[in-house]
């Protein structure tokens, strides 16, 4: 949308009535937006995080299907648009949709995508169980951080044991693939020296 003095609004692409309905939406090709600039997959995650909004079906599709390109994107530039993500009101139902796009950045939580725990005591897949554990967090940064990534040493170190689940040592093997995926991703050294350190302990 633009606003020119004599004509007033100027909509072209119906962004009035995606505001009215919350909906994130590429203008024209969805494909070719992100094929311009693959940031902008993550940014739509974000400004729907952010703002509670849906993305819309083409745009979703879209985001599907290129979320490899992310791997040629500078990692400062997807640790911003992470940040803002996380921070947003809508995080839950974006990490929970998004997997696929999020390990492209932080294939340490590939693993845990589905992985079963085998215990009475989580009910939930440890992404799941994540997903849930950032959604309902203080809108801190660095908390959701390392709820994010807090059990990420589980698949590693997962054993059946009569049956049950276990998870010896994941705290601290979490903790190696935080200081691993903060340190790719950029973030300040407090930072990461603080979010290691609540993974490390989280138990």
């Amino acid at each position: 949308m633009a606003y020119h003095p004599q004509r007033g609004l100027v909509d072209l692409y119906g962004g009035q009535r995606d505001l009215q309905n919350r909906l994130i939406r590429c203008v024209g090709n969805p494909a070719d937006r992100f094929e311009e600039d693959a940031l902008r997959i993550l940014r739509a995650l974000r400004f729907s995080s952010a703002l509670d909004f849906e993305v819309e079906a083409a745009t979703k599709k879209a985001i599907h299907q290129a979320a490899p390109s992310l791997q040629l994107i500078s990692h400062e530039r997807i640790q911003s648009e992470l940040n803002g993500l996380l921070l947003g009101a809508r995080v839950g139902p974006v990490l929970r949709e998004y997997p696929d796009v999020i390990t492209q950045f932080l294939p340490e939580l590939a693993p845990c995508v589905g992985f079963d725990q085998h215990t009475v005591h989580h009910d939930l897949n440890v992404y799941e169980h994540t997903v849930y554990a950032v959604s309902i967090a203080p809108k801190d940064l660095e908390i959701r951080l390392a709820l994010l990534l807090h059990d990420c040493g589980k698949p590693a170190c997962f054993s059946l044991v009569g049956g049950k689940g276990r998870f010896y040592g994941h705290a601290k093997k979490g903790a190696e693939l935080t200081q691993q995926a903060l340190t790719r991703l950029r973030y300040p050294a407090k930072t990461i020296r603080r979010v290691t350190t609540l993974v490390e302990r989280h138990m």
